[in-house]
């Protein structure tokens, strides 16, 4: 008779995470991760031509890079890093941008794109400081790319159901090993929570082009000079071009799901003027709508 013997693994047998003594971090990453929402865009596997760059340019979408074969270097909001095969690499939305390589590299890599929301506005990328290049020592993030691109590919039944949850699988692991690189939490949270029933309101009702500063700080009981003082501590912004910025997202994801007249995609995202909804898209992506709808989607 074979007799089996089983022992389990208890914790002394794993390499801890890396992220000791960041209870208090992680328990706001929880809050964080329960309020976010993963829209894939698309997913593809380049094998890129010698002689391809890419130029300087800023999405309105986060999206990260597998890189499998070639070396380059990518500049990235104002830093430069090297990257070789096995590193990832994170764009957050509305980073400027670009890629090159050296004479005789060719390419070849998995690009993800996606919106990652966090209370269905804000780019948790941004917020969690996941930015730059990471080196992954084991196969995960690698097979997880190698999944997304086949689901994109193929397109089985509840594949965009998949791809969110491989797609935060990657966001969450990433923060797990590599706290060094990401901030787990910009800005001060209790601030946070306190707009936090301004960006419901801001979420209800961003196609209305009714929506005002006054209504925001009416909802949070407020002055607007109190309210301008909070966002502009949490976002750098004023609560008017956090409006508009999370308008225009609106109109990026529009105009690459529908073929309908821009004058069409203004109205959805919530710009009564047309002429005022070029001037501000322009501001924002660095593109028309018509050169955005048409980009390279790499």
């Amino acid at each position: 008779m074979i007799q089996l013997h089983f022992c389990s693994k208890g914790a002394g047998d794993f390499f801890p995470y890396p992220v000791q003594g960041r209870k208090a971090e992680f328990s706001i990453l929880k809050h964080m991760v329960q309020h976010l929402s993963i829209k894939p865009l698309w997913v593809k596997h380049w094998k890129c031509q010698q002689q391809w760059s890419l130029m300087p340019r800023k999405l309105q979408n986060s999206y990260i890079t597998f890189l499998i074969k070639g070396r380059g270097e990518i500049k990235q909001g104002g830093l430069v890093y090297q990257v070789s095969p096995g590193d990832m690499i994170f764009f957050p939305e509305g980073v400027m941008h670009s890629f090159s390589h050296p004479d005789g590299e060719y390419l070849e890599m998995i690009n993800i794109h996606f919106y990652a929301k966090v209370y269905g506005l804000m780019d948790f990328l941004s917020l969690q400081g996941l930015q730059g290049v990471f080196h992954d020592q084991t196969d995960f993030s690698g097979a997880i790319a190698s999944e997304l691109a086949k689901i994109s590919a193929l397109n089985p039944p509840c594949g965009s159901e998949l791809m969110v949850q491989l797609i935060k699988s990657v966001l969450i692991y990433s923060l797990y090993h590599f706290p060094e690189k990401s901030s787990l939490v910009t800005g001060d949270f209790k601030n946070l929570m306190k707009v936090y029933p301004a960006l419901e309101l801001i979420r209800n009702r961003l196609s209305d082009p009714a929506l005002k500063q006054a209504d925001l700080a009416k909802k949070l009981a407020v002055s607007e000079v109190y309210l301008r003082k909070l966002f502009n501590k949490l976002f750098n912004e004023s609560p008017v071009k956090f409006i508009n910025c999370r308008r225009i997202e609106r109109a990026c994801t529009l105009l690459l799901e529908f073929n309908n007249p821009v004058k069409w995609v203004a109205e959805e995202s919530g710009f009564r003027d047309l002429q005022f909804f070029y001037r501000i898209f322009k501001r924002i992506t660095g593109l028309t709508p018509a050169a955005y709808r048409n980009k390279i989607d790499l």
